[in-house]
């Protein structure tokens, strides 16, 4: 695949909106794009009718689109959807398109439990951290409610990574509660000195160096074990602190543990706002 493609298709007045990365696309190519390099995102969410008259109306591809919208079923397999796709521009090789399909078949035959994990790591790697959480959630569903011998065969270890991950997505967005309880039950499963450490970076980072300490004799981290653990904490966050995000959050916090609570929300409601709005000017959308 070459690095420049032309435009061979007029592009969209009105764009079609890809909820799982809240992305305008605008033209076919950038639709070839996104299929090609998300194959972790493709679901009902981008294969469904609304592309179909997307594909009809603003790009006045009309063959294209009668043919996707004939594939619609039950038993629609990805690859048979987003061929004709790529097709019409020439977009892939034969080459290209026989690697991607093998991974389309291959992640196909993994548990239901098991792609939503892999979309949900896939989310986290591009910033999409609320989009994440909630693909977590469903999967934490999946593996409690619809239990199936394959997923009896992810075991803890499994459920132990999804919280881990959750909780990370969470301390990204400095929610530092849901992620001390991420964590929490991450390493209730992992029981990891990995999971230690995410466990009590959180617990420092929303409750103080005293409250770490606790933890940390709880967990039966002691001596020098603890001092290096701290330390590493200590560097991660005066880095954090340092940023403009870092710095309103540790405002936020102090204001917490002045028992100014209302206070403490409207600040962190307020940065999370900011952080929004700068996420959407830097992205146009």
């Amino acid at each position: 695949m070459s690095g420049y493609i032309l435009c061979q298709v007029r592009r969209a007045k009105l764009p079609y909106y890809i909820e799982n990365i809240s992305t305008n696309i605008y033209s076919i190519e950038e639709l070839c794009f996104y299929l090609y390099h998300n194959i972790y995102l493709l679901d009902s969410t981008i294969i469904n009718e609304e592309l179909c008259f997307w594909i009809r109306d603003e790009l006045g591809l009309k063959k294209l689109a009668q043919k996707l919208y004939s594939l619609l079923d039950d038993n629609l397999k990805v690859g048979d959807f987003i061929l004709p796709i790529f097709k019409e521009i020439n977009y892939l090789s034969l080459e290209e398109f026989r690697r991607l399909n093998q991974q389309i078949q291959k992640l196909a035959q993994e548990p239901e439990v098991l792609r939503q994990k892999l979309k949900g790591d896939y989310l986290m790697e591009h910033g999409k951290y609320v989009n994440a959480i909630k693909v977590y959630q469903k999967a934490l569903f999946e593996k409690q409610e619809k239990k199936t011998s394959e997923q009896d065969q992810l075991g803890g270890q499994f459920t132990g990574g999804i919280y881990h991950n959750m909780g990370c997505a969470y301390a990204r967005l400095f929610q530092m509660e849901e992620a001390i309880s991420c964590f929490e039950k991450a390493y209730e499963h992992l029981r990891t000195m990995g999971s230690i450490k995410s466990y009590l970076y959180a617990v420092y980072m929303e409750q103080g160096e005293e409250a770490f300490e606790k933890k940390a004799v709880e967990l039966g981290v002691e001596g020098d074990r603890r001092k290096e653990i701290l330390e590493e904490i200590q560097k991660t966050a005066g880095e954090i602190y340092e940023t403009r995000d870092g710095q309103e959050y540790v405002n936020a916090l102090a204001e917490k543990r002045q028992g100014h609570l209302e206070e403490y929300h409207k600040m962190l409601d307020e940065m999370l706002q900011r952080m929004t709005k700068e996420y959407h000017r830097s992205t146009g959308y």
